[in-house]
């Protein structure tokens, strides 16, 4: 197939034979390389996946045991973190319920008890929305469990960690405002959340919610950075999961209204194309369109790519929607250099609140960003220079 390698082939039919509890054919593995194989997965944040699917097989019992380990290492390490993260975030949770402070666990720590086995959906970090007039307790309670806070009121969210792997995103708010679709969409989200029917000051999605929210969230970093195939694993499991019975009708209205019914119908088309069936894809099976967007997945990883983000900023920038010009591209590099008030409200907000602050913050920006962040930049400059 034209828009994927051998390893990538691989990679998605062994996440099929994983997602749906069936063994893999020992004859289309024949020729799989468990090293690229291993490399590609982890860069998706599938490895522990693949593994519970090829380790079952003879190519693996025959690889050699360097190999092995390294894989099997992996799949233990996910499922460790699965099962500590569950522990802690069940202990903070208490906490929170203790204070008072309403909450709503949120993506990946309801996702992955969808998957068919524990330490399958491997896990980064922790996403909670919570009361903001509780934000200063909650960061007392993470420094009572020995949290370092690494950002606090900078954004839509505080961030805490505390070795070996714990990370907790604190949402006050589910996006930044400069997302403004969804971050309008989503500004009084309470109102629509449901109390839990045993567990105090803890709210839900109804399963409509949820899924379009998934998607919303999805689409953020689809159409920034880019994401990874995990993504689409992530939208089959919900439909299996939630498919049969929500209401379709609701989805689709609130999908429309946020601009994403398009690459929800097309991501989940696909999703069932390659995870609804244990064969390796084919050009036959998938259309032009869903073998570019497949590419775009394969070619992202789980947090997408600078290119992937230089390209889809610039793009919103051509005002025709066609082939980005040279005025595009200096008024990004402009925007990039000397960020506005705008920018400054989600990433900056002591400048935001102090414009008078904003040329020395640019001087700040380009002398310690610019030096701390350079291979970035060289990036960025470098996908400038490739769009033709």
């Amino acid at each position: 197939m034209s828009t994927m390698t051998k390893t990538s082939e691989h990679l998605l039919y062994l996440m099929a034979c994983a997602l749906q509890g069936v063994s893999a054919r020992e004859e289309v593995l024949a020729d799989a390389d468990l090293k690229q194989l291993l490399i590609m997965a982890r860069k998706h944040s599938v490895a522990s996946m693949v593994c519970m699917a090829l380790e079952k097989t003879a190519i693996f019992a025959n690889a050699d045991e360097a190999t092995k380990k390294q894989w099997i290492d992996a799949k233990n390490k996910a499922i460790r973190k699965n099962m500590l993260l569950d522990a802690e975030r069940k202990t903070i949770l208490h906490e929170l319920e203790t204070q008072g402070i309403w909450y709503m666990p949120l993506k990946g720590s309801i996702l992955k008890d969808w998957y068919p086995k524990p330490g399958m959906r491997e896990m980064a970090d922790n996403d909670i929305l919570f009361d903001p007039s509780g934000r200063e307790q909650v960061r007392e309670i993470f420094q009572n469990r020995g949290y370092k806070t690494v950002s606090f009121r900078k954004g839509n969210h505080d961030v805490y960690e505390k070795a070996p792997i714990y990370n907790f995103e604190m949402h006050v708010e589910l996006y930044h405002k400069i997302y403004d679709t969804f971050n309008e969409k989503y500004a009084d989200v309470k109102q629509r959340l449901i109390p839990d029917a045993e567990v105090p000051y803890r709210l839900h999605f109804t399963p409509e919610d949820f899924y379009a929210f998934v998607i919303a969230h999805a689409y953020k970093h689809y159409s920034g950075s880019g994401t990874g195939i995990r993504t689409l694993a992530d939208i089959y499991i919900m439909n299996q999961k939630l498919g049969g019975t929500m209401n379709w009708e609701y989805v689709d209205s609130e999908l429309r209204g946020m601009g994403i019914f398009s690459y929800e119908r097309e991501s989940r088309e696909l999703a069932q194309k390659l995870f609804g069936i244990t064969e390796l894809p084919t050009e036959a099976n998938l259309s032009e369109t869903e073998q570019q967007m497949l590419a775009y997945y394969l070619g992202a990883s789980t947090y997408g790519t600078i290119e992937n983000r230089t390209l889809n900023k610039m793009r919103k920038l051509q005002p025709d929607g066609g082939a980005i010009t040279a005025h595009t591209k200096r008024k990004y590099l402009l925007s990039r250099i000397f960020p506005g008030r705008e920018w400054c409200e989600a990433y900056a907000p002591t400048v935001y609140k102090y414009p008078v602050l904003l040329p020395f913050f640019w001087v700040w920006r380009l002398a310690v960003k610019g030096v701390k962040r350079r291979d970035i930049a060289k990036q960025e400059l470098e996908a400038i220079k490739r769009e033709r």
